[in-house]
């Protein structure tokens, strides 16, 4: 399956401690890397609303062909590196402005 900027995906995140856990996560690479170098970033969605400064609430209306069975954010200090090929499990996928939104509030909170 082909993977793309802004999709949604159901996948096991993988924690700087080495545990996983099943999570939403949004695609947050451009296309051009995913096809060049096959590896995808994603930032983690959870529905635990603590540490606003770094997260980005979600709404319905921000959503394409899916919606979240609980209130949920985008955590964007919590990012994942992995394969484009493991993924298989799209769910929906962001609409634009609510994904630039997110692309810049990961960068205010990284860098």
């Amino acid at each position: 399956m082909k993977i793309n900027q802004r999709d949604i995906i159901n996948v096991d995140f993988l924690f700087p401690n080495g545990k996983t856990k099943n999570y939403y996560a949004i695609v947050v690479s451009n296309n051009e890397l995913i096809e060049a170098e096959g590896f995808v970033y994603l930032a983690l969605i959870t529905s635990k609303d603590y540490q606003s400064e770094y997260y980005f609430e979600l709404s319905d209306d921000m959503i394409l062909n899916f919606k979240f069975p609980r209130k949920s954010y985008v955590k964007c200090h919590i990012l994942m590196v992995t394969i484009d090929n493991i993924l298989s499990q799209r769910v929906g996928s962001m609409k634009k402005a609510p994904f630039e939104q997110i692309r810049n509030r990961i960068i205010e909170s990284i860098f």
